[in-house]
């Protein structure tokens, strides 16, 4: 506990999707660097960034869901809220890499089957008399 406050986050599981929504828009855009750098520096302003929410709520809602929107501004408001939100980001960045790895893994093993089924088909059509040597 520091000035009597808990570091404790208390957060619903809406805001819970909410935040791995966001984390998982940035990882696919491959913004993660860049916004967990920003949130290192800035984080101890989290809590004013709250409240300026809270002053341009009647503005910002009528382009943003309010519900979310609001969500968002609770979570600021607690201390612990960026840290938990670049928790979340990371692992959405860490999913997004093992599903590249994946990829790349996978289109090797199609380009390696593709030179098979040439060579296999080749073979083949050589057995069939269609090429020669």
């Amino acid at each position: 506990m520091q000035n009597g406050k808990s570091n404790k986050i208390v957060i619903t599981d809406r805001q819970k999707e909410l935040l791995r929504k966001i984390a998982s828009f940035i990882a696919e855009k491959s913004m993660t660097v860049p916004i967990i750098f920003f949130l290192e520096s800035s984080q101890s302003l989290n809590y004013i960034a709250s409240q300026i929410m809270a002053y341009l709520t009647p503005f910002l809602t009528a382009f943003v869901n309010e519900d979310k929107y609001n969500d968002l501004q609770q979570i600021l408001e607690q201390r612990s809220g960026i840290d938990y939100f670049l928790k979340v980001l990371e692992e959405e960045e860490f999913e997004k890499q093992e599903r590249e790895k994946e990829d790349k893994l996978l289109q090797r093993k199609i380009k390696q089957m593709k030179k098979i089924a040439k060579k296999e088909k080749k073979v083949l059509l050589k057995r069939k008399g269609k090429i020669k040597d």
